[in-house]
C-alpha cells in the first residue's frame, strides 16, 4: 500500500501569539510623516505651556510674612493670639498654593539667584519664624547655592534640624530642547555617561531599574505623562483658584492639540496596519479634523464625569455645616453616597489608561465620542490583564528602539561634528564653539563641547555667535525629530492595542477599518450600461413599439416548395 502523504501547513506565530503584532510598531512610527507631525505636536504643545505658565506665574507673587498679613484683619472678637493663628493658617494656605505653582511654573533663577526654602516654608508657626530666618541669614551664600545648608535651632522645648534646598520649578514651563532626559545614549553606550556628570553607568549592579524608571520610561510613555500631569495637579488639595484655571487651561490645550496631530498619526497607523497601506498627511489631516469635535470630546468626557462628582461632593460639604445634625443625620446616614461617588470617579480616572485607544478608536471606526469613550473603558476594564501585557509589551520593546533612535540620532550629530574637527585648522576654529547653544537635553551639549576649550567658548565673537545660532537651529529641528520618535511609537502600539483589544473583545478583525472612499463608492451607484430603455409614451392611451422586422427565408424553403400536410402551406 502506498504511503499517504499529509500536507503540513507552516505555523503563523501572530495568529498563535497576536501580541506580536507589537513589534510592528517600530516599523509604522518610523515614518517620516509621522515624525513629523510628531514634532510638530511638541512643539505646539511646548510653547502652550510655556506662555501659559509665564503669564500665570507673572501676575503672582510670593506671599512673605508677615507684609501682608495685618493681625487686625483676623480679629474676630477674641484674643490677639488666635488673630495670629489664623492669620499664620491663611499665610501658609498661600505659601502652599504659590509652591505648587512655582513647581509647575516658576522658573529656576529668580534675579540671577535660585530659588530656595526660607523661614516661611521650614516655620511650623510664628514662634519659630523669626529664629529659622536669622539662622539661614548666617549661613554662608556658597552653601546655600549648593543645596547642602543644613542648620540646627534651639526653641525652648527642643532642638531641631532644618536643611535649605532648591525649590522644585519649571515642570510645565521648560521647553523640550531643555528637559532632563537622562544620560546621553552615546555617553551610555561608550561608557562615558557618568564620568563628568556625576551618575553612575546604568549597568552597574543596582543601578538599572533606577535608569530606567526615573529616565526611560517616561520619554517612552511621555505622551501619556503629559496628559496626567495637569491632571494631578488639578487633584491637588491646596489648589487654589488661579491655580485650578490655569491647569485647567494647560489641560484642554494639549487634549486640542493631540486631538489633531496624535488623530492624525492613529489614522495613518490603523490603515498600515489593517490595509498594507500608506496615506499622506494632508489626507489624515482631513480625516482628523473632520472629526476633531470628537477627538477632543472623547478624552474630556471621562474629565466632566470626575468635575460633576466632585461639584456634588462640594454640595454635600454645605450640608453637614451644622454641628449635630451634620455630624449624625448628613455624614452618619449619607456617607456612603460620597464612598459612591468615590468609587465612580476612581473608576473613571483609572480608565483613563486606554486614553490613546479612544483616538485610535475614532481614527479605525471613524465613529463619535461615545463610541471612543465606552469602547476604552469597555476594553480596559472586560480584558484587563489583555490589555496590561500589551502595554508591558509595548514598554519593553519600546524602551529598545526609543534608546536605539535617540544613540542613533546623538551618534548622527556627534560624527558630523568629530568630522569636521578632524581637519588640520588652527585650534581657533575648532567647530565646538558652534554648539553652545546645543539643546541640552539628553546631554547634547555637553556632548558636542566636550573637547573644546573653555576659552574658546568664553571668548565669542559676534559672528561665531550668529554661526552658533543657525547650527543650533539645525540641531534643535534634529531634537524634535528624535524626540517625536517616542511620541509616534507611542500612538502606533495604541493604534496596534486597540486593534488588538478589539479583535478579543468585540471578535473584529484587525484588517476591518473604516475607509472613506468605500462609504462614497457605496453612497454613489452608477447607472448600469446595460439596463433596456424605458418605453417611450407618445400619447394617453398609446404605447410605442418597435417596428416589426422580416425574417429571410432560408435558401431552402425557396427551392423546396412545402410538402402537402405541412402546416405553412396554403389551404
Amino acid at each position: 500500500m502506498a504511503e499517504e502523504r499529509t500536507e503540513t501547513r507552516p505555523v503563523n506565530l501572530r495568529q498563535l501569539f497576536p501580541w506580536m503584532e507589537l513589534f510592528k510598531a517600530f516599523q509604522i512610527a518610523l515614518d517620516p510623516k509621522k515624525l513629523i507631525l510628531a514634532a510638530i505636536g511638541i512643539l505646539f504643545m511646548a510653547l502652550w505651556w510655556t506662555g501659559w505658565s509665564i503669564t500665570f506665574y507673572k501676575f503672582r507673587s510670593k506671599p512673605e510674612w508677615p507684609s501682608g498679613y495685618n493681625i487686625a484683619d483676623y480679629k474676630k472678637d477674641d484674643s490677639d493670639a488666635e488673630a495670629l493663628k489664623r492669620a499664620w493658617k491663611q499665610f501658609r494656605g498661600d505659601r502652599q498654593k504659590w509652591d505648587l505653582l512655582q513647581k509647575a511654573a516658576g522658573p529656576g533663577l529668580v534675579n540671577g539667584n535660585k530659588v530656595m526654602t526660607d523661614a516661611g516654608d521650614l516655620a511650623e508657626s510664628p514662634d519659630e519664624f523669626e529664629p529659622i530666618k536669622a539662622a539661614i541669614e548666617n549661613i554662608k551664600e556658597e552653601e546655600i547655592k549648593k543645596g547642602t545648608a543644613k542648620f540646627k535651632v534651639k526653641f525652648k522645648d527642643e532642638e531641631k534640624e532644618y536643611v535649605v534646598t532648591e525649590k522644585p520649578h519649571g515642570e510645565m514651563r521648560t521647553l523640550p530642547w531643555f528637559e532632563d532626559r537622562g544620560p546621553n545614549p552615546y555617553l551610555f553606550v561608550f561608557g562615558m555617561a557618568g564620568s563628568e556628570t556625576g551618575r553612575h553607568v546604568p549597568w552597574q549592579k543596582g543601578e538599572f531599574i533606577d535608569w530606567f524608571l526615573t529616565h526611560q520610561l517616561p520619554v517612552l510613555i511621555e505622551p501619556l505623562a503629559k496628559f496626567f500631569r495637569p491632571v494631578t495637579y488639578l487633584l491637588h488639595a491646596n489648589i487654589g483658584f488661579w491655580n485650578f484655571m490655569y491647569f485647567l487651561i494647560v489641560l484642554v490645550g494639549t487634549i486640542a492639540i493631540w486631538g489633531v496631530f496624535g488623530g492624525a498619526i492613529t489614522r495613518m497607523a490603523v490603515v498600515q496596519i489593517a490595509r498594507k497601506e500608506k496615506i499622506g498627511m494632508g489626507e489624515a489631516m482631513r480625516f482628523t479634523m473632520a472629526r476633531w469635535v470628537s477627538y477632543f470630546c472623547a478624552p474630556l468626557f471621562p474629565l466632566l464625569i470626575v468635575a460633576a462628582m466632585a461639584i456634588l461632593l462640594w454640595i454635600f460639604a454645605f450640608l453637614h455645616w451644622p454641628a449635630i445634625i451634620g455630624d449624625i443625620i448628613v455624614d452618619g446616614i449619607l456617607w456612603p453616597l460620597v464612598l459612591l461617588a468615590g468609587l465612580i470617579m476612581a473608576i473613571v480616572l483609572v480608565g483613563l489608561a486606554g486614553w490613546p485607544m479612544m483616538y485610535a478608536t475614532i481614527s479605525a471606526e471613524g465613529s463619535d465620542t461615545f463610541d471612543a469613550f465606552s469602547r476604552s473603558y469597555s476594553y480596559v476594564y472586560q480584558s484587563p490583564w489583555s490589555y496590561i501585557w500589551y502595554c508591558l509589551v509595548s514598554i519593553a520593546y519600546g524602551a529598545v528602539v526609543v534608546f536605539f533612535v535617540g544613540f542613533m540620532g546623538s551618534l548622527t550629530v556627534y560624527l558630523g561634528k568629530w568630522g569636521v574637527s578632524q581637519a588640520p585648522i588652527s585650534e581657533a576654529r575648532d567647530p565646538g564653539f558652534l554648539f553652545v547653544y546645543a539643546p541640552t537635553s539628553f546631554q547634547w551639549r555637553e556632548l558636542l563641547t566636550q573637547g573644546t576649550a573653555a576659552a574658546a567658548l568664553d571668548n565669542m565673537t559676534w559672528y561665531n555667535k550668529v554661526g552658533a545660532f543657525l547650527v543650533s537651529i539645525w540641531l534643535y529641528a534634529v531634537f524634535l525629530i528624535i524626540v517625536g520618535f517616542g511620541y509616534s511609537f507611542f500612538w502606533s502600539a495604541g493604534s496596534i492595542i486597540h486593534l488588538l483589544m478589539r479583535k478579543k473583545v468585540d471578535d473584529t478583525e484587525m484588517d476591518e477599518i473604516n475607509l472613506e472612499e468605500e462609504e462614497s463608492e457605496e453612497a454613489y451607484t452608477p447607472p448600469s450600461a446595460t439596463a433596456p430603455p424605458s418605453p417611450v409614451s407618445s400619447g394617453p392611451g398609446l404605447t410605442m413599439v418597435d417596428a416589426p422586422t422580416l425574417k429571410p427565408s432560408s435558401p431552402k424553403a425557396e427551392n423546396n416548395p412545402p410538402e402537402k400536410g405541412d402546416g405553412n402551406a396554403p389551404g
